[in-house]
């Protein structure tokens, strides 16, 4: 739009947010961008190298874990946010402990899950490899993780944050690449990812020491307790009730159906995972947002920004997503297609409406966002079995996007009557 008279042209309102938006997350972006790249580079390499099957068989060991770990650990970022506001005393090694405590916990449920698992023929093992033993010992140490993030959004540090987010990955792409080259088989995959977690929890133990305000009053381990232990509640109810489709849906699937199904499953959801990389790249820019703007637009947000993208994804993903699967996954993969379509519309109405998570919890509604998590789960675990046994892979795909929908509708619906606040 010009102004008349002057010869000067002014940049129209969506286009300015637009540059605004891309100068302010521009490190986020490149980040999360390069992590994406090479985690479906890194997917290309594991599965074209192991086939559906062994992938499958991968995908449910993760699921196991990640879902005994991120029951204590998922979102303890917020958790260190919050106590960052709530105390001006210095916390981060009684935090350090904390999430080392809660790994060695959740150590102890993965290895008494696998160990006395009546239908250990499922796991595809009689006894417990040593790879996977050492794969869950090192993920104890990486649950500080989320206390440099924490730390680090808390400081508005973009730029390290970003660096290290992005440095982890290519540890663990390099070495992958490495031990699947050397190796081909699902122990090489397992060893790489744990050096992969040996490496960065160090890195990150270093950073956070360094971080350490010395100047100030520290907290000691039973007082950080004490002033983390409402919030923490708050939060781990809220993440345990989310957790368990997100990482348990190809171990249902491989349960209900088989190992191919699984794998054909996890693909679907792997190429998809580049919208996850742009929601992880705008929340901590988005948390920031809300916390500095008491009247921050997400009409404006979503109209001016998310829309635009969604539209350019579902282009791509609708007219070269077999393409896509072919080239990064093979052809015997192929029947990814569907699935993944369909998982397109779940993960793009969470994308449209992710602020809306970040708005009550900032809002102190977090339980609400628990209420449609709850309604997500339950949906998933109602319909899941029975779309399996008829639709396989595509039925889970289904169960999945319409449970995603159903939260979302009931989060946007207490945003309405909340907005005022």
């Amino acid at each position: 739009m010009a102004c008349k008279g002057s010869g000067v042209q002014i940049p129209s309102a969506p286009h300015w947010i637009m540059k605004k938006f891309l100068y302010e997350t521009k490190e986020l972006i490149t980040s999360q961008g390069l992590i994406a790249v090479l985690a479906i580079v890194q997917v290309r390499i594991v599965a074209t190298n192991l086939g559906p099957e062994d992938y499958g068989i991968i995908g449910i060991y993760l699921g196991i874990i990640a879902l005994c770990f991120r029951i204590l650990n998922s979102r303890n970022s917020d958790l260190v946010l919050i106590n960052s506001k709530s105390t001006n005393k210095e916390f981060t090694s009684s935090a350090i402990y904390f999430e080392i405590m809660l790994g060695a916990v959740s150590f102890s449920v993965v290895y008494l899950i696998l160990f006395f698992s009546p239908s250990n023929y499922f796991f595809n093992f009689t006894t417990i490899p040593n790879y996977l033993i050492f794969y869950i010992f090192t993920r104890i140490f990486f649950n500080i993780f989320e206390v440099f993030r924490g730390v680090f959004t808390y400081k508005g540090d973009m730029k390290t944050y970003s660096f290290v987010e992005s440095f982890s990955n290519i540890i663990r792409f390099s070495l992958v690449v490495i031990m699947i080259s050397v190796d081909t088989s699902i122990k090489s995959f397992f060893y790489a990812l744990s050096i992969h977690q040996m490496l960065i929890s160090v890195t990150i133990f270093v950073l956070l020491l360094k971080n350490i305000n010395k100047k100030k009053e520290s907290i000691k381990f039973l007082d950080y307790f004490n002033l983390s232990k409402t919030n923490f509640y708050k939060i781990r109810t809220d993440q345990v009730i989310g957790l368990i489709p997100t990482h348990l849906d190809v171990v249902i699937i491989g349960f209900f159906a088989d190992f191919y199904s699984a794998g054909i499953y996890r693909i679907a959801k792997k190429l998809i995972d580049p919208i996850n990389y742009l929601i992880v790249a705008f929340s901590p820019w988005m948390l920031n947002k809300i916390n500095e703007e008491e009247r921050y637009s997400f009409k404006r947000l979503t109209y001016s920004i998310l829309i635009p993208i969604a539209v350019s994804l579902i282009i791509f993903y609708y007219f070269f997503g077999e393409l896509f699967i072919e080239l990064i996954a093979g052809k015997e993969f192929l029947d990814a297609y569907i699935p993944m379509l369909i998982l397109l519309v779940g993960f793009l109405s969470y994308f449209l409406t992710f602020w809306t998570r970040h708005f009550l919890f900032l809002n102190n509604l977090i339980f609400k966002h628990t209420i449609g998590r709850i309604i997500n789960l339950l949906t998933f675990l109602f319909t899941s079995p029975y779309l399996i046994t008829y639709y396989g892979f595509n039925g889970i795909a289904v169960s999945v996007s319409i449970a995603v929908i159903l939260q979302k509708v009931y989060e946007l619906f207490v945003y309405s009557q909340n907005r005022s606040r």
